[in-house]
């Protein structure tokens, strides 16, 4: 059953780290709301994904703030504020472009968070709030710019794969010619439109794994390549259907099952390589000193047991 007040108590322990939080997170729902014209599935996936990573954050750093001796974080708090006002104030800077003024807000975000929770509570909090202040506003542009790399290296490795086997089959950049038909492997075929729903996916299968914070980061590095092969998959299968069937495959109920295809497939090749990533023993060797504790203490009970009788 959920305990919903042991999953609430980080947020009653550090209440400023809360609110600062908390803020982000409002700045990047209104920037998700203003911003944010169409694939609104993906702009929701984002921002669970953000909200879980400040929860996580919140959750590993609250109540870490020490007191007495040398403040670190309220020295350590002053360089993200001026790289903040750099931004903004200095000759070169442009205060009404949105990359210099999200920016700022960034770094002043980190300063905050520093002087206020601590160092760790930075460090911990840099990637969402890096999401919340920068991420959220410019996704569209993020999203097209990876959609390209996308596209070309599973058209690459579809055509290469097709290749080895004889087809008579080239690409020119992201369009695939095979018999005189072109095929074009636009930004709906790239699997860009269910990125930020396979990084959500991705980040519960990480978590739900009980590693140390390096393999979780290997882990989760093996999402775009999963991406990249499960789209690869998905075209070699279209080329193959339409030498078998014809051009029916390219209409869109065809297209749409392989796209869906595509997602599952994604998925189960990024939960198999967790699979084969060494897990923690952590919990392994702690109950191994539980089980040990209670022979020892059985033993105990035997000796003491002789005595008396």
């Amino acid at each position: 059953m959920l305990d919903l007040k042991k999953m609430f108590a980080p947020l009653k322990k550090d209440w400023k780290c809360t609110a600062l939080f908390a803020v982000a997170f409002a700045f990047a729902c209104w920037q998700s709301a203003y911003q944010i014209r169409s694939e609104w599935g993906g702009a929701a996936a984002l921002l669970i994904l953000l909200a879980c990573l400040l929860y996580q954050a919140l959750k590993a750093s609250a109540g870490t703030l020490k007191k007495g001796g040398i403040p670190w974080n309220k020295i350590l708090a002053w360089p993200p504020v001026l790289v903040a006002l750099a931004l903004l104030f200095l000759p070169w800077s442009n205060p009404d472009a949105p990359g210099f003024k999200f920016g700022a807000w960034f770094f002043l975000a980190l300063g905050a968070v520093c002087f206020f929770c601590g160092v760790r509570a930075m460090l911990y909090g840099f990637v969402p709030l890096l999401g919340c202040f920068l991420a959220v506003p410019f996704r569209e542009s993020i999203v097209l710019y990876l959609s390209y790399p996308f596209r070309m290296v599973s058209t690459v490795l579809s055509v290469g794969f097709l290749q080895i086997f004889g087809m008579n089959i080239e690409n020119d950049n992201t369009t695939i010619r095979i018999e005189g038909l072109d095929i074009a492997i636009t930004d709906a075929c790239s699997g860009i439109q269910q990125f930020e729903a396979m990084i959500l996916v991705a980040f519960w299968l990480v978590m739900a794994w009980k590693r140390p914070f390096v393999w979780r980061c290997v882990h989760y590095a093996f999402l775009i390549p999963s991406i990249i092969v499960a789209n690869a998959v998905r075209i070699v299968l279209t080329i193959v259907l339409y030498k078998t069937i014809g051009e029916v495959v390219l209409n869109n109920t065809w297209h749409e099952g392989l796209g869906y295809a595509q997602v599952v497939l994604a998925v189960g090749l990024f939960f198999l390589v967790g699979c084969l990533l060494p897990e923690s023993t952590e919990n392994a060797s702690s109950g191994q000193t539980k089980e040990n504790a209670k022979d020892a203490g059985k033993s105990k009970t035997g000796k003491g047991g002789g005595k008396h009788g």
